[in-house]
Order: C-alpha cells, then structure tokens, then sequence
C-alpha cells in the first residue's frame, strides 16, 4: 500500500492506493498547526489499520513554513569571513512598499551578537587570498557554545566557487565541541549573490530543529502503526527520504502547494491537457501555477516573511483567497476579503465550531452554492444559520442584506484568484486562449468557473476526489533532487562544448554520490539541465534547458535564451552578449502508474433548489457526481461529492470524459 497524506492549513487530507494504483480508501480530519503531526495520526487511525501494514506513507507539511513564519526557535550562530559581518542586515535597495513611509524592513533570523567572524579570504573565481585562520574559528565556536545558539550557519565569501574553507570550518567546530546542527551555504544553495545565499543559509539553520525533530518523531509515531517508510515532498515537485529534508529543511517549505501541482500534472497529462492553470483553493489561501507541455515552470528563488530564498521551486503564487478567508470592511468602508483565515480552529461559522467571523465558506453557504445538507469532511453538518449571523453586521454596515454582501465577497474572492493566474500566466510570455483550469482543493471546484470566465478561458477540468488531489499528488510524484552552482561566463559565445560537457560531468558525478549517500538508487535517474543566463549588463536571470552532450549545446543555448527573452518581455536582441551565470541540474526518478480514479456511481436523482443572489432566487439543479457519468448537466447547477462541491454557472455545462473527470464548459455561441 501506498498512503498520501498532505497538511493544510484547515484540513489534512488522506488517500490510499493498493499495489495496484487504485484508490481504496479516503480520509479528511481537521487540520492541528500547533503539532501537524497529530492530525496525520488522526488521519491515519481513521482508516482499516490493516492498510497502514508495511505501507509506503508520503508526506506533505507547512511545518518548515510555519517554523519560518512564527519565527519560534532557539538563536542560531553565523560564521562568516571577516568583514562581511552585516551582510544579513545591508539587503537589497528594493522594497515591496516603494512610497510607504512606515515601512519596516523584515528582520533577519539572526541577532547580531551571534554573528562571528573568521579570518580567511577568496576571490570570485575562487582562489585562495588568504588562507583560513583557523584559531579564529576556535575562537568563534568558543563564542557561539556560551551564547547557546540551537543551530549554526557558516557562509563565507565567494564559497560559491571554493567550498574547501566552509568544510574545513565545520570540521573544526567539530573538533571544538560544537554539536548543534551546522549548516554550510555551499551546501544550502552554491550560487552567488551573497546577502540571498547568506540569508538562505540562516533559514535553513533557523527552521532546521523544528524540521528535525518533527519528521523523526512523526517517523517514530508512523512506524507504531505498521507503516514501512516515509517520504516526504519538497518545493520542486519530487520526493525523498526524511533525512535529505532534515538536512536541507528550506526544500521543504512550499511542499504542500507542490503537491497539488503533482496531482494536476498527472490530471493534465491523461486528458492531453497542453496548457494548464492548477487552481487549488484551500481553507485558508489560494495557489494557482502554469503548467506547459506537461511541465510547470520553475524559479530559484521565493520570499518568505520578506526573506529571499535561494531554493528550487515550482513557479507557484499565493493570494488570500481561500474559504476561511474572513470578510470584512475596511477603514475605507470597503469590503475586503483575507488575507487572514479562520483556519481550522475555529474555523468559518457554518463549521459549528464556535466561528463567528464571516468567510468564503460562509458566503457560499448563504447563497446555497454549498447546499444545507452538505457534510464537512463528510462527516460534519453545515450550520447555515450561523452563517447568516456571522454575515448580518456587514450586511447591516452596508445598508444591505446578507445575500448582496455574499455574493460580493465571493466576487472579491475570483477576482483575486484571476489576478494570481494573470501574474503566472500573461506575465510570465504564457497565453491562456487555449489553456484549461485545473480545479481541486476543498473550495476550487466552487470558484474555478467564475475566475475562468474573468480570464477568458472555457474549459475547467475537475478531478475524481478534488478536494483530495494535494494528498493524491504525492502518491504521483516521483524522487527528484536539484543541484545548482554558479559558473560565470562572461561571454557564452566563447564557451567550448567540451568544457560545458567537463563541467557538468563533473557536477553530474557530484550529485550522483549525494544522493547516493542519502540511500538513493542513483541508477536510473534521469538528468535535466538548466542555464540561468542573461544579457551582460542585466541583474537578473532567465533559465533555459539545455543538452551538455550536443555537439550545439552552446549554440542551442543562446538561441533559446534569445527566444526565452522575446517571449517573456516582447523583445530581445541577439548582437549583445549573453552570459552564462549558473548551471543547474536536476535528477528525476520515474513517475509511479497510476489508475485513473473515478466518482463512484450513486441512484440518487438530481434535485432543483433555489441559489439566493443579490438580484434574488435563481432555480439550479442539485445533482451527485456519481450521477453524471453519462449525462450533461447545465448551468445553473451545483455538483455535489464526499471532497468537495462544483458549482456550474448559467452559461456553462458539465460533462464527464474519459478519465472520469468533470469537465464544465463554457456553451458556445
């Protein structure tokens, strides 16, 4: 058995598949941000303890977020080169509030007291200036033990390019009688840029306990109830083992969002989708990513709390958008929706669990779109009532009644989500024309037809289980591992093939033996090369795929750069010279097989309702997914399922295709 079990922010959700591939059993337990462990243990406990017998659990959390955004952790301790002390203070001269003169800087991890520095000294290319003292690494690890960092960091100049005086510093902490974890900047992210790569190695030793002692005992609980092994998802979309993720903890912060965009790939990939937007609306936000042949984009770098993240991961966005956002008047006397959520505890009104504040989830239950008789997880009833209370002071405020306050908020709400697929989309050179949304999440399946309409796009495929497709991609994800180092080449035009191929055979033959070393079959992995270049005289990068076996490779390069470029911005200009800045390697096992889900099919018989708007009643028809199977459905209209609900405008249709998904159409004219 296989056993998926992915941690949101409102609900944990399960999925088992057989031997087989098949689903054979589901799960759906509030989620506990204080301790995410104990909901899997909830969740697992829900099922037939005979399927967790030797089972393969993979698993996906926001505990490395959470770590990261509570900022709860013991000090941590910065080696670094002499003289370059105040690097995690000086950051960049951009600010996300250009014009706000109450804007505060976010401040870094690490207090200034904590920060050590060594005598030692490299150049860019990484020769040795001047060789590491090591009685002042003696001296540093001295300070940092009677300061009681729980963690330290080492990021030394230019280690990027040299990583011998990182290693040889921790070798001698070690020698000294330090025995905290101790990360090493090479190690977390060897590229240039020192205030990204410094900040990013303070990260990962900041969130590092909490990570560490969460998996091994989340390891040691799973183990009690039979299960084999754990796996775990990072940002880029691939799984490992525990002990990779304990040792670079910053792979995992967005593991939960990659998840979904691993189910809706494999959603995609089986209806022959080309293009596709993953729109996954939770409890508590909104994540949507571009998907293109198959394959989503991927960026180097995120912020979190202000904090740049040199971390390889897919090209997702988030907005506050998710059906426990709270709705409320702003000082301005407008409406507003998020980005603060009810969370699971306690939760929008209609939950019953002592809510009061009115949310998404509530809006859509007053105006019906979520029936009455709807049950939570499938298990606990909808309190309309309460939700209309919680609704009744806006409603009042405005001069209007809950209904028009309702279906505002909602609007507010697909706006936002319209906003987010612009930015990963248009932004990004990508056209929506021909794109289909893929719809999952507990509330994604609700909104996904109003934001299509907002962008232009007529096409929204729902999968079998969608309110379980976070947990259902981890059990689609295959092992993946990203390498990257900065190689700086001034004028790629010059480059030899034979010294790229050099190059990256080398890094290949690195990555080989970390992964190995992590108890990994290296043998049949798969490499995937990418170029982070740009114009000389840019501040930025752009990635571009590459062969480093073609005897073009160069070439090929700086063409598709060119062309990378052209579709991004709207031009390029192939007579200036373009660099070459970083390699990055990726190593991919093979995706599991997977029998395509299915709705199972119900003998209830749809049921006509009245949806309550601001302009008044509008008659819909209630019917079951598993009804559908072979019949065509037209808006107005909401599908019900145990995961979630699927509402159909007027306007639209729902069908059901060969794969078992609900496709909900735009009628054309």
């Amino acid at each position: 058995m296989r056993i998926g079990i992915e941690c949101g922010g409102t609900f944990t959700d399960l999925v088992v598949l057989d031997e087989d591939g098949r689903i054979i059993a589901t799960n759906k337990v509030f989620s506990t941000p204080d301790d995410p462990s104990r909901a899997v243990i909830e969740a697992l406990e829900g099922i037939d303890p005979q399927l967790c017998q030797d089972a393969e659990l993979l698993h996906g959390s926001t505990v490395a977020t959470n770590a990261l955004l509570e900022r709860k952790g013991g000090p941590i301790g910065l080696v670094t080169t002499a003289g370059f002390r105040d690097i995690p203070f000086l950051r960049r001269q951009d600010r996300k509030t250009m014009y706000d003169l109450r804007y505060v800087s976010p401040q870094p991890l690490i207090e200034r007291r904590n920060i050590v520095e060594v005598g030692e000294r490299l150049t860019a290319d990484g020769t040795v200036h001047r060789e590491l003292d090591d009685a002042s690494v003696r001296d540093a690890a001295k300070i940092l033990m009677d300061a009681g960092v729980a963690s330290v960091a080492v990021a030394l100049l230019h280690s990027y390019a040299n990583p011998d005086h990182e290693v040889r510093v921790r070798e001698l902490l070690r020698e000294t009688g330090v025995t905290v974890p101790i990360s090493l900047s090479h190690e977390v992210a060897r590229e240039f840029r020192e205030f990204e790569r410094y900040t990013t190695t303070t990260v990962e030793a900041f969130i590092r306990p909490r990570v560490s002692t969460y998996l091994e005992r989340l390891d040691r609980s799973v183990a009690g109830l039979g299960i084999r092994s754990l796996g775990i998802m990072q940002s880029n979309g691939g799984i490992v083992n525990p002990q990779t993720v304990i040792e670079h903890p910053v792979t995992m912060l967005l593991s939960g969002p990659a998840a979904g965009v691993a189910g809706a790939i494999t959603v995609g990939n089986r209806a022959e989708l080309r293009d596709i937007v993953t729109l996954d609306m939770g409890g508590t936000s909104t994540d949507v990513a571009f998907i293109r042949d198959g394959h989503p984009d991927l960026q180097a770098e995120t912020v979190i709390d202000g904090l740049p993240i040199r971390v390889p991961l897919i090209d997702i966005h988030t907005v506050g958008a998710g059906g426990g956002s709270i709705i409320r008047i702003d000082s301005g006397g407008l409406l507003t929706v998020g980005p603060d959520s009810a969370g699971a505890d306690p939760g929008p009104a209609c939950y019953g669990r002592g809510g009061t504040a009115p949310t998404i989830t509530d809006a859509n239950v007053v105006t019906g779109i979520i029936p009455s008789d709807t049950l939570i997880a499938g298990r606990f009833a909808v309190d309309r009532d309460a939700a209309f209370r919680a609704f009744q002071p806006l409603a009042d405020a405005l001069g209007t009644d809950v209904y028009a306050v309702a279906g505002d908020a909602i609007r507010l709400a697909n706006v936002a989500m319209a906003g987010a697929i612009r930015e990963v989309s248009l932004e990004r050179g990508h056209e929506l024309e021909a794109a289909s949304i893929v719809a999952y999440g507990g509330a994604g399946a609700l909104h996904a037809a109003a934001v299509a309409d907002e962008i232009g796009i007529d096409r929204v495929v729902v999968p079998p289980y969608s309110g379980l497709t976070s947990a259902y991609g981890l059990l689609a994800a295959a092992f993946q591992r990203d390498f990257a180092f900065t190689w700086f080449q001034d004028d790629c035009a010059k480059l030899d093939a034979e010294q790229l191929r050099h190059i990256t055979g080398a890094q290949l033959s690195d990555a080989m033996d970390a992964v190995t070393a992590f108890g990994v079959d290296a043998e049949g992995l798969k490499p995937t090369w990418i170029a982070d270049m740009r114009y000389r005289g840019q501040g930025f990068e752009l990635s571009v795929l590459f062969d480093p076996d073609s005897s073009t490779a160069v070439a090929d390069m700086i063409r598709d750069f060119h062309g990378t470029h052209a579709r991004q911005f709207g031009h390029s200009d192939d007579t200036r010279v373009v660099q070459l800045v970083t390699i990055r390697l990726r190593l991919a096992g093979p995706s599991p097989e997977l029998v395509p889900p299915r709705t199972p099919p119900v003998d209830t018989a749809p049921v006509s309702a009245a949806l309550r708007f601001a302009g008044g009643e509008v008659a819909a028809t209630i019917a079951h997914r598993g009804q559908l199977s072979a019949t065509t459905l037209s808006g107005p209209a909401v599908v019900v399922d145990v995961s979630a609900t699927t509402f159909v405008p007027a306007g639209w249709r729902a069908t059901v295709d060969d794969h078992h998904n609900l496709v909900v159409q735009r009628n054309q004219p």
